[in-house]
C-alpha cells in the first residue's frame, strides 16, 4: 500500500540538499580560483564544521524522508550551533581580516548556517529527544579544536587561523578571556536552539532514527 510522504519531507530534502549543495560549491570555488587552495583552510573552524554539516545532511537524505528527517536530533543541533557560531564569529570579527564577502566565505558563513536554521524550525526534532544539558556536551568538539589549534594548527599554515587563538598575537590572559567568551556564546547558541527545538508543534511524521 502507497503512504504519500509526511509535510516535512519536502523542506527537509530541499534544504539539506541546498546545504550539500552550498558546501560542495564553496569548496570547489576554493580549489579552483585560490592559491592556497582548500588543503590549508581545512585548518579552520568554519571549513570543518560545514563539511560535518554536508556529511550528516546527506546522510539524512539517504536515509529517506521518515527516518532521516528526525535523525539524532542532538547531533542535529550541534551542527546548528556550530554553523551558526562560525558564521557569528567571521561576521563579527573575521571580514576584515580574510578576503570578505567573497563567494565561499558568503556560501559557508552565512547561507548555510541559515539552511540549517530554517531547517531545524520548519523541521522540529522530537521534543523529548533534547536535552538541556546538550549544549555543554556540543562543548567537546570546540574544546578539541581548541587544543588542536594550540598544539598543531596555529604553525601548520602560513597563519594561525584564528588570530584570538593564538596566544602568540594576544597574550595567555587574551586567550583565556577569549576562550571563556567564546565558550559561553557557544553555551548560549545551544540553549537557544534547544529551545526553538522544544517549542511548536513536531513536524507531523518526525520520529528519530532508532537507536543502534
Amino acid at each position: 500500500m502507497h503512504h504519500s510522504a509526511p509535510r516535512h519531507a519536502l523542506p527537509a530534502v530541499v534544504l539539506r540538499g541546498a546545504v550539500v549543495a552550498c558546501v560542495l560549491t564553496a569548496l570547489l570555488v576554493v580549489e579552483l580560483t585560490s592559491r592556497s587552495g582548500v588543503a590549508w583552510r581545512l585548518t579552520t573552524f568554519t571549513y570543518q564544521v560545514n563539511l560535518l554539516a554536508a556529511v550528516f545532511y546527506a546522510w539524512t537524505l539517504l536515509a529517506g524522508p521518515t527516518r532521516g528527517a528526525g535523525a539524532r536530533p542532538a547531533l542535529r543541533g550541534a551542527v546548528v550551533v556550530y554553523l551558526l557560531a562560525a558564521g557569528s564569529v567571521w561576521l563579527l570579527f573575521l571580514t576584515g581580516r580574510s578576503a570578505g564577502f567573497t563567494t565561499p566565505n558568503v556560501l559557508l558563513h552565512v547561507v548555510v548556517p541559515l539552511l540549517a536554521l530554517a531547517d531545524w524550525v520548519l523541521v522540529r526534532p522530537e521534543r523529548e529527544r533534547l536535552r538541556w544539558w546538550h549544549p555543554p556536551l556540543w562543548l567537546l568538539f570546540p574544546a578539541a579544536y581548541l587544543g588542536l589549534a594550540l598544539a598543531v594548527l596555529n604553525s601548520a599554515g602560513r597563519r594561525a587561523p584564528y588570530w584570538f587563538l593564538d596566544p602568540d598575537a594576544v597574550g595567555a590572559a587574551g586567550l583565556a578571556s577569549n576562550v571563556a567568551r567564546l565558550a559561553g556564546g557557544f553555551l548560549l547558541l545551544g540553549w537557544g536552539v534547544v529551545a526553538l527545538g522544544r517549542l511548536g508543534p513536531v513536524a507531523p511524521g518526525v520520529r528519530a532514527a532508532p537507536r543502534a
